[in-house]
């Protein structure tokens, strides 16, 4: 008796484990969109220091919004397929929060980020550039 109870218990927490995860990935998906987009648009406007260098390697290589959409699109696609395939492990949700979690933290990178440029206008992204010595820009 006390084994089916465990066995029902055990099902109960893999069922919201699978849930769980399968809302994380809905938010790290939807975070990283919002990433490109913000993105997208700074490199189309003012420009911007790009702190990840392959990224900023993709963005100089390419020169073209595409090549930095196809480049973020496989690794949050590989990203999302492994923790997807591991959604009824423990590790797989501790990746999830993880990785939801870092992209809300770069979330708000953005927000500072944006936040002192409007406020400091563009020397202060001239300055960025010239501290990272990279400072980006997209044509199209």
């Amino acid at each position: 008796m006390t084994t089916a109870v465990a066995n029902w218990v055990g099902l109960d927490l893999a069922v919201g484990r699978v849930r769980r995860v399968l809302l994380l990935l809905v938010g790290i998906a939807c975070l990283s969109c919002a990433d490109l987009a913000v993105t997208l648009t700074h490199l189309r406007t003012i420009g911007m220091a790009e702190a990840n260098p392959i990224a900023a390697f993709v963005i100089e290589w390419g020169g073209s919004w595409l090549w930095l959409a196809v480049y973020k699109a496989g690794t949050v696609g590989l990203a999302v397929g492994v923790l997807y395939r591991l959604r009824r492990t423990v590790q797989g949700e501790i990746g999830c929060w993880l990785g939801l979690a870092i992209l809300v933290g770069m979330s708000l990178q953005w927000h500072a980020y944006t936040g002192m440029l409007d406020s400091a206008g563009v020397s202060a992204s001239d300055e960025l550039g010239l501290r990272t010595g990279r400072w980006l820009t997209l044509a199209n």
